[in-house]
């Protein structure tokens, strides 16, 4: 009977583990379209848009979007984790920005912008 109930313990854990831990992109799971649509908190970082905005990655390495303009990304893949740096011309110059996906399973994957405020970007297409 405890080898049972040790084995039904563990399997929780490791089933609960699963459901919280991020699964790691592949490129072509990155390459799309992303939309911020919770951009109503508190402005915490200029870096960040706090309005409407549509992140489209593609798979030569560049993206386009309305509030960063058109640049270029790196994705660098870590063992649970994805993340993606990256830069953009502004009116000073060049700028860049750093952030992580969170790919959890039954959930769209996001580029998570601020995850104090729970500020991202979420998959559409």
């Amino acid at each position: 009977m405890r080898r049972i109930l040790f084995g039904i313990g563990i399997i929780l854990f490791i089933g609960l583990l699963v459901l919280r831990c991020d699964i790691p992109m592949t490129k072509n799971g990155i390459v799309g379209a992303y939309s911020n649509t919770n951009y109503g908190n508190e402005p915490c970082c200029l870096e960040t848009p706090h309005k409407a905005d549509t992140l489209i990655l593609k798979s030569d390495g560049t993206f386009s979007s309305e509030y960063y303009g058109n640049g270029t990304y790196k994705i660098y893949y870590g063992i649970l984790t994805t993340e993606i740096d990256w830069t953009y011309e502004y009116e000073m110059g060049k700028a860049g920005h750093s952030a992580y996906f969170s790919n959890k399973i039954f959930e769209k994957p996001k580029i998570i912008l601020n995850y104090d405020l729970n500020h991202y970007y979420e998959k559409v297409e």
